[in-house]
C-alpha cells in the first residue's frame, strides 16, 4: 500500500515540476531557466535518495521478518522440545523399597555380633511408550549387592495385547525377560520391607529367572464366582544370568482362585527340566545345590496356599504387612524331589497369623518348617548336613506412617541332622521399612 502511494506520490511531483518548467521556459531567459533546470536536478537527485531509501527500508524490513519467523520456529521446537520431555515423564514411574535395623544372632548365625544392616533395597524403573507395553527395570541396591546380581528385574511387560480377547470372558498378559517367577505366595512379600515380621519362612521358596510368562483370568461372572487366575511359564532353570543353551527348560504353572470373598487360594507346580549345572534358579531354604556327587539332575516342586481374612480392610491384602485387614491367616504347605542317580525329596509349609490391634499396631507369628526325607542332608539356611529346619517367629510392627514401619521379632531357629547338635542361629531383629 505504502510503496504504491510512494509512487504515485513521486510521479505527480515529477509531472507537475516538468509542467512548471515548460511553461516558464516559455518566457524565462537564460539565466532563470538554467536556475530552474538545477532546482529540477536537485529535486531529481532527492527523489533517487529516497528511492534507495525505500529499498534499504524494504530490505531491513525482510530481515527482519526473517529474525521473528527465526525466533517463531525456535521458540516452537523449544515448546516441542518442552512437551516431548514431559509426555516422557509422564510415562516413567519410579517406586521402590528400602529396610534398615539392628540383627542379632546366635553363634552360629550371620549376626553373631550383632551387626547394622540394610538387607533389602529395591529401586524399579518402569516406562510404558503405549496402552499395551510396559518396560521395567528393577536394582538391587542392598548392602549385599556385591553377592547378588545388581540388575534384578529387565523384562517387557505385555496387557491385552490380543484385541479381539478385550470383549470376552479370558484376559491375557505376557513378560518376557528376566523377572520374578509368581509361585506360591510367600515370594510376593519374602523381604524385610513386605512381610509382616522382618524374617521369612524357613521354607521361603524363591525363583528368579529368565523366560517368557503368560497370565490371565478366566470370568466366572455367570456362575456368581470370582475370576480363576492362571499363570504359565517357560524359562532357563539354570542358576545365574545367561545363556542356558545346552539344558532342558524349567516350566511353571499355577492356578488362584476366591470361591468366597474371604478364603483364597492357590496351587504351584514347577519342574526344572534337565539342570547341567551346580545350582538351580529355583531355592527352596537357600538349597540350590543338586544331591551330593551329582550334576546332571532336575527339580519338581509343588505347593498349595491357602489365606482367610478375618476382617477386610480398604487396603490390598498384599503385602501383608501394609494391609489393614483386622486379621489374617496363611497356610502354606508343598514338597520337592531332586532327581539325579540319587533321589533327594522333602516337605516345606508354614502357618502364619496377623492380628491389628489398632490402626498403627499388629502382632503377627508364624512357625515354619523344611524337612529331607530319608538318611538325605542338605544346606538348609546356611545350616550344613542338616535334614531338618523349624522356625517359630513372633512379633509385630508399628504403622508409623502409612508407607513406613517399625518392625520387631525374635526367631528361634531349631535344626537337625544326623551326628549334629542344633546350631545356635536364633535371631533378634529391629528394623524400620519404609516403600514408596
Amino acid at each position: 500500500m505504502w510503496n504504491r502511494f510512494f509512487k504515485l506520490a513521486v510521479l505527480v511531483l515529477f509531472l507537475c515540476n516538468i509542467t512548471v518548467v515548460n511553461v516558464f521556459a516559455a518566457g524565462a531567459n537564460e539565466e532563470e531557466l538554467t536556475v530552474l533546470k538545477s532546482q529540477v536536478q536537485e529535486l531529481l537527485k532527492r527523489i533517487e535518495k529516497l528511492e534507495v531509501e525505500q529499498v534499504v527500508s524494504k530490505e531491513e524490513s525482510k530481515r527482519a521478518k526473517e529474525e521473528v519467523t527465526k525466533l517463531k520456529e525456535t521458540s516452537q521446537a523449544a515448546q516441542a522440545g518442552r512437551v516431548d520431555l514431559a509426555n516422557t515423564l509422564s510415562k516413567l514411574k519410579i517406586k521402590g523399597r528400602a529396610g534398615f535395623g539392628f540383627f542379632d544372632s546366635g553363634k552360629a548365625g550371620s549376626y553373631p555380633a550383632g551387626s547394622f544392616e540394610m538387607p533389602d533395597a529395591k529401586l524399579q524403573f518402569a516406562f510404558q511408550p503405549d496402552e499395551i507395553n510396559t518396560v521395567v527395570t528393577r536394582f538391587n541396591l542392598n548392602n549385599a549387592t556385591a553377592q547378588s546380581p545388581l540388575l534384578d528385574y529387565f523384562f517387557l511387560q505385555s496387557k491385552d495385547f490380543i484385541p479381539a480377547l478385550k470383549d470376552s470372558p479370558f484376559s491375557l498378559s505376557a513378560r518376557l525377560g528376566r523377572f520374578k517367577l509368581g509361585f506360591g505366595e510367600e515370594t510376593w512379600s519374602d523381604n524385610i520391607v513386605e512381610s509382616v515380621l522382618p524374617s521369612n519362612s524357613a521354607a521361603r521358596v524363591t525363583l528368579i529367572d529368565e523366560g517368557l510368562e503368560f497370565a490371565g483370568k478366566i470370568k466366572l461372572e455367570k456362575f456368581n464366582l470370582k475370576p480363576l487366575g492362571w499363570v504359565f511359564s517357560v524359562s532357563d532353570g539354570n542358576s545365574g544370568v545367561g545363556s542356558d543353551s545346552t539344558a532342558g527348560k524349567a516350566v511353571m504353572t499355577k492356578l488362584y482362585h476366591s470361591p468366597i470373598e474371604p478364603l483364597y487360594l492357590s496351587t504351584s507346580y514347577y519342574n526344572s527340566g534337565r539342570l547341567d549345572s551346580s545350582s538351580a534358579e529355583m531355592s527352596i531354604a537357600g538349597l540350590i545345590t543338586p544331591p551330593s556327587g551329582e550334576s546332571d539332575w532336575d527339580r519338581s516342586v509343588w505347593e498349595i496356599d491357602a489365606r482367610y481374612d478375618f476382617g477386610k480392610g480398604k487396603k490390598p491384602l498384599d503385602p501383608p504387612a501394609y494391609s489393614d485387614s483386622k486379621a489374617i491367616i496363611r497356610l502354606s504347605f508343598g514338597q520337592f524331589k531332586d532327581e539325579a542317580n540319587k533321589t533327594r525329596s522333602g516337605d516345606f509349609g508354614f502357618m502364619e497369623g496377623t492380628y491389628s490391634w489398632t490402626k498403627k499396631f499388629y502382632t503377627a507369628v508364624r512357625y515354619s518348617l523344611v524337612n529331607i526325607n530319608g538318611d538325605g542332608t542338605a544346606t538348609l539356611n546356611s545350616i550344613t548336613a542338616a535334614n531338618g529346619y523349624t522356625r517359630f517367629s513372633l512379633g509385630g510392627g508399628y504403622r508409623w506412617t502409612d508407607n513406613t514401619i517399625l518392625k520387631l521379632s525374635y526367631d528361634w531357629n531349631k535344626n537337625s541332622g544326623p551326628g549334629r547338635d542344633d546350631a545356635d542361629d536364633n535371631l533378634t531383629s529391629a528394623a524400620l521399612v519404609t516403600q514408596f
